[in-house]
Protein backbone atom coordinates (compact mmCIF):
# COMPACT_ATOMS: atom_id res chain seq x y z
CA UNK A 1 0.00 0.00 0.00
CA UNK A 2 1.23 3.50 -0.77
CA UNK A 3 1.90 6.17 1.87
CA UNK A 4 -1.03 8.38 2.83
CA UNK A 5 -0.88 11.84 1.26
CA UNK A 6 0.22 14.58 3.67
CA UNK A 7 -2.66 16.43 5.24
CA UNK A 8 -2.89 20.14 4.61
CA UNK A 9 -1.97 22.28 7.60
CA UNK A 10 -4.61 24.52 9.06
CA UNK A 11 -3.85 28.25 8.63
CA UNK A 12 -3.22 30.08 11.90
CA UNK A 13 -3.63 33.78 12.61
CA UNK A 14 -2.32 35.98 15.41
CA UNK A 15 -3.40 39.58 16.07
CA UNK A 16 -1.09 42.02 17.92
CA UNK A 17 -2.35 43.56 20.15
CA UNK A 18 -5.31 41.34 20.88
CA UNK A 19 -7.48 44.10 22.34
CA UNK A 20 -7.92 47.87 22.34
CA UNK A 21 -10.35 50.68 21.52
CA UNK A 22 -11.71 51.43 18.08
CA UNK A 23 -8.93 52.94 16.02
CA UNK A 24 -6.25 50.56 17.32
CA UNK A 25 -3.66 49.73 14.66
CA UNK A 26 -3.00 45.99 14.63
CA UNK A 27 -0.39 43.64 13.18
CA UNK A 28 -1.64 40.36 11.68
CA UNK A 29 0.74 37.38 11.60
CA UNK A 30 -0.31 34.40 9.43
CA UNK A 31 1.16 30.93 9.05
CA UNK A 32 0.39 27.85 6.94
CA UNK A 33 -1.52 29.67 4.23
CA UNK A 34 -1.09 28.90 0.51
CA UNK A 35 2.60 28.84 -0.39
CA UNK A 36 3.56 31.65 -2.77
CA UNK A 37 -0.04 32.76 -2.68
CA UNK A 38 -1.40 36.24 -2.09
CA UNK A 39 -4.10 38.16 -0.27
CA UNK A 40 -6.07 40.87 -2.04
CA UNK A 41 -9.00 42.47 -0.26
CA UNK A 42 -9.08 39.36 1.88
CA UNK A 43 -8.86 40.80 5.39
CA UNK A 44 -12.12 41.31 7.25
CA UNK A 45 -12.93 42.46 10.78
CA UNK A 46 -16.30 41.53 12.22
CA UNK A 47 -17.35 40.45 8.73
CA UNK A 48 -16.50 43.80 7.12
CA UNK A 49 -13.74 43.90 4.51
CA UNK A 50 -10.87 46.26 5.18
CA UNK A 51 -10.13 46.61 1.46
CA UNK A 52 -6.48 45.78 1.94
CA UNK A 53 -4.16 46.03 -1.08
CA UNK A 54 -2.53 42.92 -2.57
CA UNK A 55 0.36 41.37 -0.66
CA UNK A 56 2.25 38.14 -1.28
CA UNK A 57 2.81 35.12 0.94
CA UNK A 58 6.10 33.27 1.42
CA UNK A 59 6.79 29.84 -0.02
CA UNK A 60 5.68 28.45 3.35
CA UNK A 61 2.47 30.43 3.23
CA UNK A 62 3.47 32.87 5.97
CA UNK A 63 3.06 36.64 6.20
CA UNK A 64 3.19 39.66 8.51
CA UNK A 65 0.81 42.50 7.66
CA UNK A 66 1.01 45.90 9.39
CA UNK A 67 -1.29 48.86 9.59
CA UNK A 68 -4.83 47.51 9.83
CA UNK A 69 -7.05 49.91 11.79
CA UNK A 70 -9.86 48.33 13.79
CA UNK A 71 -13.08 50.24 13.14
CA UNK A 72 -15.60 47.60 14.18
CA UNK A 73 -18.81 48.85 15.72
CA UNK A 74 -19.58 48.12 19.34
CA UNK A 75 -17.35 46.58 21.97
CA UNK A 76 -16.48 42.97 22.67
CA UNK A 77 -14.76 40.18 20.68
CA UNK A 78 -14.54 40.69 16.92
CA UNK A 79 -13.44 38.06 14.41
CA UNK A 80 -10.42 38.96 12.28
CA UNK A 81 -10.26 36.74 9.16
CA UNK A 82 -7.78 36.44 6.30
CA UNK A 83 -8.61 34.56 3.06
CA UNK A 84 -5.81 33.99 0.53
CA UNK A 85 -5.75 33.35 -3.19
CA UNK A 86 -5.89 29.59 -2.61
CA UNK A 87 -9.11 29.83 -0.65
CA UNK A 88 -7.51 29.15 2.73
CA UNK A 89 -8.94 31.16 5.63
CA UNK A 90 -7.48 31.84 9.06
CA UNK A 91 -9.23 33.49 11.98
CA UNK A 92 -8.28 35.27 15.21
CA UNK A 93 -10.10 37.42 17.74
CA UNK A 94 -9.60 41.10 18.55
CA UNK A 95 -11.56 42.44 21.52
CA UNK A 96 -12.78 46.02 21.15
CA UNK A 97 -12.62 47.68 24.57
CA UNK A 98 -14.17 50.85 25.92
CA UNK A 99 -11.75 53.47 27.28
CA UNK A 100 -12.24 54.71 30.83
CA UNK A 101 -11.85 57.80 32.99
CA UNK A 102 -11.49 58.04 36.76
CA UNK A 103 -11.90 61.08 39.01
CA UNK A 104 -10.41 62.21 42.29
CA UNK A 105 -11.43 63.32 44.83
CA UNK A 106 -15.00 62.01 45.09
CA UNK A 107 -16.40 65.21 46.63
CA UNK A 108 -15.42 68.76 45.66
CA UNK A 109 -16.59 72.32 46.19
CA UNK A 110 -16.65 75.17 43.71
CA UNK A 111 -13.15 76.39 42.90
CA UNK A 112 -11.48 73.10 43.78
CA UNK A 113 -9.58 71.07 41.19
CA UNK A 114 -10.52 67.60 39.98
CA UNK A 115 -7.94 65.20 38.56
CA UNK A 116 -9.17 63.21 35.56
CA UNK A 117 -7.19 60.11 34.57
CA UNK A 118 -7.84 58.18 31.36
CA UNK A 119 -6.87 54.66 30.31
CA UNK A 120 -7.40 52.48 27.26
CA UNK A 121 -7.57 55.29 24.68
CA UNK A 122 -5.97 55.29 21.25
CA UNK A 123 -2.30 56.16 21.80
CA UNK A 124 -1.22 59.69 20.84
CA UNK A 125 -4.80 60.78 20.17
CA UNK A 126 -6.81 63.62 21.69
CA UNK A 127 -9.74 63.38 24.10
CA UNK A 128 -12.48 65.97 24.65
CA UNK A 129 -13.74 66.15 28.25
CA UNK A 130 -16.96 67.88 29.28
CA UNK A 131 -18.40 68.73 32.69
CA UNK A 132 -22.19 68.71 33.00
CA UNK A 133 -24.31 70.09 35.83
CA UNK A 134 -28.10 70.33 35.94
CA UNK A 135 -28.31 68.83 32.43
CA UNK A 136 -26.11 71.47 30.84
CA UNK A 137 -22.46 71.72 29.88
CA UNK A 138 -20.57 74.12 32.14
CA UNK A 139 -16.92 73.41 31.30
CA UNK A 140 -14.77 71.54 28.79
CA UNK A 141 -11.13 70.78 28.10
CA UNK A 142 -8.83 68.64 25.93
CA UNK A 143 -6.32 66.00 26.97
CA UNK A 144 -3.52 64.41 24.94
CA UNK A 145 -3.17 60.65 25.21
CA UNK A 146 0.31 59.23 25.73
CA UNK A 147 1.91 56.27 23.94
CA UNK A 148 0.38 53.79 26.39
CA UNK A 149 -3.20 55.01 25.90
CA UNK A 150 -3.42 56.98 29.12
CA UNK A 151 -3.70 60.63 30.13
CA UNK A 152 -4.01 62.76 33.24
CA UNK A 153 -5.41 66.27 33.36
CA UNK A 154 -7.16 68.60 35.79
CA UNK A 155 -10.26 70.77 35.70
CA UNK A 156 -11.39 73.44 38.16
CA UNK A 157 -15.03 73.32 39.22
CA UNK A 158 -16.41 76.66 37.93
CA UNK A 159 -18.96 78.97 39.55
CA UNK A 160 -21.32 78.09 36.69
CA UNK A 161 -21.99 74.75 38.40
CA UNK A 162 -23.92 76.68 41.04
CA UNK A 163 -24.18 75.96 44.74
CA UNK A 164 -26.31 73.44 46.56
CA UNK A 165 -26.00 69.71 46.95
CA UNK A 166 -25.88 68.12 43.52
CA UNK A 167 -24.16 65.51 41.40
CA UNK A 168 -22.04 66.60 38.46
CA UNK A 169 -20.79 64.33 35.68
CA UNK A 170 -17.71 64.17 33.49
CA UNK A 171 -17.83 62.70 29.99
CA UNK A 172 -14.97 61.97 27.57
CA UNK A 173 -14.83 61.16 23.86
CA UNK A 174 -12.04 61.06 21.30
CA UNK A 175 -11.84 64.03 18.99
CA UNK A 176 -11.62 61.90 15.81
CA UNK A 177 -14.46 59.98 14.18
CA UNK A 178 -13.54 56.72 15.89
CA UNK A 179 -16.51 56.91 18.23
CA UNK A 180 -14.74 56.01 21.47
CA UNK A 181 -16.49 57.30 24.58
CA UNK A 182 -15.93 56.58 28.24
CA UNK A 183 -18.68 55.84 30.70
CA UNK A 184 -19.59 59.09 32.46
CA UNK A 185 -18.25 59.52 35.99
CA UNK A 186 -19.92 61.52 38.74
CA UNK A 187 -18.81 63.70 41.65
CA UNK A 188 -20.80 65.18 44.51
CA UNK A 189 -20.99 68.90 45.24
CA UNK A 190 -21.92 69.39 48.92
CA UNK A 191 -24.52 71.89 50.06
CA UNK A 192 -23.35 75.12 51.73
CA UNK A 193 -23.10 74.78 55.48
CA UNK A 194 -22.01 76.66 58.57
CA UNK A 195 -20.62 75.33 61.84
CA UNK A 196 -20.04 77.25 65.06
CA UNK A 197 -17.53 76.56 67.79
CA UNK A 198 -20.22 76.30 70.49
CA UNK A 199 -23.88 75.36 70.67
CA UNK A 200 -24.22 77.29 73.94
CA UNK A 201 -22.46 80.56 74.77
CA UNK A 202 -22.65 83.25 77.43
CA UNK A 203 -23.20 86.91 76.66
CA UNK A 204 -19.95 88.64 75.77
CA UNK A 205 -18.10 85.46 74.83
CA UNK A 206 -16.52 84.91 71.42
CA UNK A 207 -17.85 82.30 68.99
CA UNK A 208 -16.06 81.20 65.82
CA UNK A 209 -18.09 80.45 62.69
CA UNK A 210 -16.86 78.36 59.75
CA UNK A 211 -18.65 78.49 56.39
CA UNK A 212 -17.97 76.11 53.49
CA UNK A 213 -19.25 75.23 50.00
CA UNK A 214 -20.47 78.77 49.28
CA UNK A 215 -19.67 80.70 46.11
CA UNK A 216 -15.93 81.47 45.96
CA UNK A 217 -14.79 85.06 46.48
CA UNK A 218 -18.21 86.18 47.70
CA UNK A 219 -18.99 88.68 50.46
CA UNK A 220 -20.50 87.89 53.85
CA UNK A 221 -23.40 90.34 53.71
CA UNK A 222 -25.21 89.32 56.89
CA UNK A 223 -24.15 87.78 60.19
CA UNK A 224 -26.79 88.13 62.88
CA UNK A 225 -28.07 86.51 66.07
CA UNK A 226 -31.71 86.89 66.95
CA UNK A 227 -31.91 89.65 64.36
CA UNK A 228 -29.01 91.63 65.86
CA UNK A 229 -26.13 92.34 63.50
CA UNK A 230 -22.87 90.98 64.94
CA UNK A 231 -20.74 91.15 61.78
CA UNK A 232 -17.64 93.28 61.43
CA UNK A 233 -16.40 94.52 58.07
CA UNK A 234 -17.13 92.67 54.83
CA UNK A 235 -15.12 89.43 54.82
CA UNK A 236 -15.21 87.27 51.68
CA UNK A 237 -14.97 83.57 51.02
CA UNK A 238 -11.74 82.16 49.64
CA UNK A 239 -11.17 80.54 46.24
CA UNK A 240 -13.06 77.39 47.29
CA UNK A 241 -15.99 79.10 49.02
CA UNK A 242 -14.80 78.85 52.64
CA UNK A 243 -14.76 81.51 55.33
CA UNK A 244 -13.94 81.76 59.05
CA UNK A 245 -15.10 84.66 61.22
CA UNK A 246 -15.58 85.33 64.93
CA UNK A 247 -18.28 87.34 66.68
CA UNK A 248 -19.18 88.47 70.18
CA UNK A 249 -22.42 87.09 71.61
CA UNK A 250 -24.81 90.03 72.24
CA UNK A 251 -27.05 90.57 75.26
CA UNK A 252 -29.78 88.07 74.45
CA UNK A 253 -31.09 85.03 76.29
CA UNK A 254 -32.28 81.56 75.35
CA UNK A 255 -32.39 79.91 71.95
CA UNK A 256 -31.43 82.27 69.13
CA UNK A 257 -31.09 81.90 65.36
CA UNK A 258 -27.67 82.55 63.85
CA UNK A 259 -28.17 83.72 60.27
CA UNK A 260 -25.40 83.89 57.66
CA UNK A 261 -25.76 85.26 54.12
CA UNK A 262 -22.94 84.79 51.63
CA UNK A 263 -23.21 85.47 47.92
CA UNK A 264 -26.99 85.51 48.05
CA UNK A 265 -27.31 82.23 49.97
CA UNK A 266 -28.60 82.27 53.56
CA UNK A 267 -28.00 79.49 56.09
CA UNK A 268 -29.28 79.45 59.68
CA UNK A 269 -28.60 77.43 62.80
CA UNK A 270 -29.42 77.62 66.51
CA UNK A 271 -27.33 79.02 69.36
CA UNK A 272 -28.38 78.99 73.01
CA UNK A 273 -27.39 82.24 74.73
CA UNK A 274 -26.88 82.38 78.50
CA UNK A 275 -26.99 85.87 80.03
CA UNK A 276 -26.85 84.70 83.65
CA UNK A 277 -23.09 85.07 83.72
CA UNK A 278 -20.88 87.48 81.90
CA UNK A 279 -17.24 86.69 81.19
CA UNK A 280 -14.93 88.63 83.51
CA UNK A 281 -13.26 91.66 82.02
CA UNK A 282 -9.52 91.25 82.06
CA UNK A 283 -7.42 93.89 83.76
CA UNK A 284 -6.06 96.50 81.38
CA UNK A 285 -2.46 96.16 80.40
CA UNK A 286 -0.16 98.23 82.62
CA UNK A 287 1.03 101.54 81.28
CA UNK A 288 4.58 101.37 79.93
CA UNK A 289 7.25 102.79 82.23
CA UNK A 290 9.09 105.87 80.98
CA UNK A 291 12.88 105.88 80.91
CA UNK A 292 15.34 108.73 80.56
CA UNK A 293 16.36 109.20 76.95
CA UNK A 294 20.00 109.39 78.01
CA UNK A 295 19.66 105.93 79.59
CA UNK A 296 17.92 104.33 76.61
CA UNK A 297 20.50 105.63 74.15
CA UNK A 298 23.52 105.47 76.48
CA UNK A 299 25.43 103.00 74.27
CA UNK A 300 25.09 105.27 71.23
CA UNK A 301 26.05 108.40 73.18
CA UNK A 302 29.13 106.80 74.74
CA UNK A 303 30.36 105.38 71.43
CA UNK A 304 32.50 108.35 70.44
CA UNK A 305 29.53 110.59 69.83
CA UNK A 306 27.92 108.16 67.35
CA UNK A 307 24.44 109.50 68.16
CA UNK A 308 23.66 112.75 66.34
CA UNK A 309 19.98 113.41 67.03
CA UNK A 310 16.59 111.75 67.79
CA UNK A 311 13.12 112.90 66.69
CA UNK A 312 9.71 111.61 67.86
CA UNK A 313 6.25 112.65 66.63
CA UNK A 314 3.54 112.64 69.32
CA UNK A 315 0.16 111.69 67.82
CA UNK A 316 -1.69 113.04 70.84
CA UNK A 317 -0.21 116.55 70.68
CA UNK A 318 0.65 116.52 66.96
CA UNK A 319 4.06 117.91 67.92
CA UNK A 320 7.66 116.89 67.30
CA UNK A 321 10.11 116.32 70.17
CA UNK A 322 13.85 116.00 69.76
CA UNK A 323 16.96 114.99 71.65
CA UNK A 324 20.52 116.12 70.86
CA UNK A 325 23.27 114.64 73.08
CA UNK A 326 25.58 117.64 72.77
CA UNK A 327 25.88 119.62 76.03
CA UNK A 328 24.84 122.88 74.44
CA UNK A 329 21.38 121.39 73.69
CA UNK A 330 20.72 120.14 77.24
CA UNK A 331 18.29 122.94 77.96
CA UNK A 332 16.56 122.74 74.58
CA UNK A 333 15.87 119.00 74.40
CA UNK A 334 12.14 118.21 74.59
CA UNK A 335 12.49 114.41 74.26
CA UNK A 336 13.74 113.75 77.78
CA UNK A 337 11.96 110.41 78.34
CA UNK A 338 10.76 107.53 76.13
CA UNK A 339 8.58 104.45 76.65
CA UNK A 340 8.56 101.05 74.93
CA UNK A 341 6.61 101.29 71.69
CA UNK A 342 7.67 104.84 70.89
CA UNK A 343 8.44 105.30 67.19
CA UNK A 344 11.52 107.49 66.80
CA UNK A 345 13.92 108.62 64.09
CA UNK A 346 17.54 108.04 65.10
CA UNK A 347 20.48 109.61 63.25
CA UNK A 348 23.91 107.97 63.75
CA UNK A 349 27.36 108.42 62.25
CA UNK A 350 28.42 104.79 61.94
CA UNK A 351 26.81 101.37 61.95
CA UNK A 352 25.99 100.11 65.46
CA UNK A 353 23.85 97.42 67.08
CA UNK A 354 20.87 98.72 69.09
CA UNK A 355 18.07 96.87 70.95
CA UNK A 356 18.48 93.66 68.96
CA UNK A 357 18.76 95.40 65.60
CA UNK A 358 21.38 97.31 63.66
CA UNK A 359 21.42 101.03 62.93
CA UNK A 360 22.92 102.16 59.63
CA UNK A 361 24.71 105.49 59.05
CA UNK A 362 22.08 108.22 58.64
CA UNK A 363 18.46 108.22 59.73
CA UNK A 364 16.82 105.03 61.06
CA UNK A 365 13.15 104.49 61.97
CA UNK A 366 13.03 102.50 65.24
CA UNK A 367 10.27 101.11 67.48
CA UNK A 368 11.71 101.21 70.98
CA UNK A 369 11.59 98.16 73.20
Amino acid sequence: MGAAPPQAQTPSLTVIPSSGPRGTVIIIVGENFTGNGSVANGIAIDGVSTGNPLFSLTTDGNFVYNGIVVLAAGTGPKAVTVTDSGGLTGSATFTVTRPTITLSPATVTLGETVTIAGAGWVPLSSVFITLDADFREVAASFATVDATGGFATTMEIPRAVGIGKKVISFEAADTSNLGNTAEARELTIPAPKITISATEAVVGSTVTLDASAFLPNSALTDLSIGGLDVGEGVPTTDSVGSLTVSFTVPGLNGGQIVSVSIGGTTITMALIVDNSTVPPVSDPAPEPVASQTTEVFADLISNGGNLIRIFRFDNATQAWDFFDPRPEFAGANSLTTTVPGDIVWVNVVTRQDFQGGTLSPGWNLVSLK
